[in-house]
């Protein structure tokens, strides 16, 4: 932060973004979950069987858990964490830093998580309804028996 960002901004901060937490629900047709539910764990499958386990020259086991630990963990961060810049107050055109507000940098930094984490949304929301979806059956499975 700068000295300017500091003196102009002290007293009266400009609005912030925020970070949301929750479960994100599908309101699609049950086949539509499925589909897109095995879609995305045959893609993530696919990227852990092609990425941490293809045996490259010194590529041991213990790097492709850990790698795909890293995967699965940033599957479960983009599908808890929802970062809302509040785009208002995102600087000079949405992109160039105003040097008077330190406010709008931290909007920055949240538009920017937003963006890191938008493929793995992508990928973990139809994998966790896909499994609502199977438990619902199964519970419906065993109260019909």
């Amino acid at each position: 932060m700068s000295m300017f960002e500091w003196l102009f901004e002290m007293n009266n901060p400009g609005p912030t973004g925020d970070f949301e937490r929750g479960h994100y629900r599908l309101n699609w047709p049950r086949i539509w979950i499925i589909i897109a539910g095995l879609s995305s764990l045959l893609f993530v499958g696919f990227v852990i069987y092609i990425g941490p386990f293809n045996r490259f020259l010194h590529f041991d086991t213990i790097n492709a858990v850990l790698l795909t630990g890293l995967i699965i963990s940033y599957l479960l961060v983009s599908y808890y964490i929802y970062p809302k810049p509040n785009l208002d107050n995102l600087g000079f055109l949405g992109f160039i830093d105003n040097p008077f507000r330190y406010t709008d940098d931290i909007n920055r930094y949240l538009l920017w998580s937003q963006i890191i984490l938008f493929p793995g949304k992508i990928l973990a929301i139809p994998i966790v309804n896909l499994w609502f979806i199977l438990i619902a059956l199964k519970n419906e499975k065993n109260t019909i028996d």
